[in-house]
C-alpha cells in the first residue's frame, strides 16, 4: 500500500498525483516492470547489434549468466527462470518453452542443425521491436553491462563458458555429462 504522505495531491475521483521521482519508484516497485524469460532472451539477442548466439549450450549459459551477473546484481525484478543441473550444466526448462513460443510467434528465428553448434538462435524485426523500449528502460550501466558481457561471453566459445560457468557455479556442475573434462586444476595456493 503507497503511503498517503507520498501523495501531491489527492482528486474528487480519488486519483492520486505523485511527484515524477515517487512516480518512477513506483513504475520499479511494480509488477509489469518485471523482467520475464521472454525479456531476458531478447535482450540478450538484441545486444550486440543482434548478433546470433550459435549453438544451445552456449545461449543457455548466457541466460543463465545473465540472471546470476547482471539482474541480481542489480537487483531487477525478474521472473524465476528456475535453473537446475543438468546435463551440460545450469539448465531452465522454462527458457526452453519460452524460446520455442518465441519461434513459433516470430520473434526470433532459429536456424541450422537442431542441438549443434551450428544452430543459430537470431532476434527478427519483430523481436526487436517488442524489445527495444524495454532495454531502453533499463537503466544505462545495465545495458552497457549486459552488451559488454554478451561481446566476452560469444568470445569465450562453448568450451570457454562451460569452464567458467563450472568454475565460478560449481553446484550446477554436479549432474553433468563433461564434468570430468572440465575438472579444476589445485596449484599450490588456488585453482586454475
Amino acid at each position: 500500500m503507497i503511503e498517503q504522505k507520498n501523495v501531491l495531491k489527492e482528486l474528487p475521483d480519488k486519483t492520486k498525483l505523485y511527484s515524477i521521482d515517487e512516480f518512477k519508484n513506483l513504475l520499479k516497485r511494480s509488477p509489469q516492470n518485471k523482467i520475464l524469460v521472454r525479456d531476458a532472451i531478447l535482450m540478450l539477442l538484441a545486444a550486440r547489434n543482434r548478433k546470433p548466439i550459435y549453438g544451445r549450450t552456449m545461449l543457455m549459459k548466457q541466460i543463465f549468466l545473465l540472471y546470476e551477473e547482471i539482474l541480481k546484481k542489480y537487483g531487477l525484478k525478474f521472473q524465476d527462470p528456475k535453473f537446475v543441473p543438468y546435463r551440460y550444466g545450469p539448465y531452465s526448462f522454462a527458457v526452453m518453452q519460452v524460446l520455442e513460443d518465441l519461434d513459433f510467434a516470430g520473434y526470433i528465428k532459429i536456424e541450422g542443425r537442431k542441438n549443434s553448434r551450428k544452430e543459430r538462435f537470431m532476434l527478427t524485426e519483430k523481436g526487436l521491436s517488442e524489445i527495444i523500449n524495454k532495454f531502453r528502460t533499463l537503466d544505462d550501466k545495465v545495458q552497457r553491462e549486459i552488451e559488454e558481457k554478451r561481446i566476452g561471453w560469444d568470445q569465450l566459445g562453448t568450451n570457454g563458458i562451460l569452464r567458467y560457468v563450472y568454475q565460478n557455479y560449481p553446484k550446477f556442475k554436479e549432474k553433468s555429462e563433461l564434468k570430468e573434462k572440465y575438472k579444476e586444476i589445485e596449484w599450490g595456493k588456488g585453482k586454475a
